[in-house]
């Protein structure tokens, strides 16, 4: 019965980008901390997240969380139902 009603759930990739930003402003953190905090040759990989371009990897979402102290569900924004 619950596996019928079941609607598979899709992150709002725009909306965590904007997520992640804020976070890490409010932790009064740069593109470049986290560039190096993650070891990337460029920061573009940030960008793309913060411009809701691309995700990050598990990985990188786990390390993010343990960063901001939350867990990875309060990184990631799903898009309500209307939405796509």
């Amino acid at each position: 019965e619950k596996f019928k009603s079941f609607h598979k759930p899709v992150i709002d990739a725009k909306a965590t980008g904007q997520r992640i930003k804020s976070l890490r402003q409010s932790y009064n953190l740069t593109i470049h901390d986290l560039q190096s905090l993650f070891d990337f040759e460029y920061p573009q990989a940030i960008y793309l997240w913060e411009s809701g371009k691309n995700l990050p990897s598990v990985d990188n979402l786990f390390t993010l969380s343990k960063l901001f102290e939350i867990d990875i569900s309060e990184i990631l924004v799903e898009k309500t139902q209307g939405s796509y």
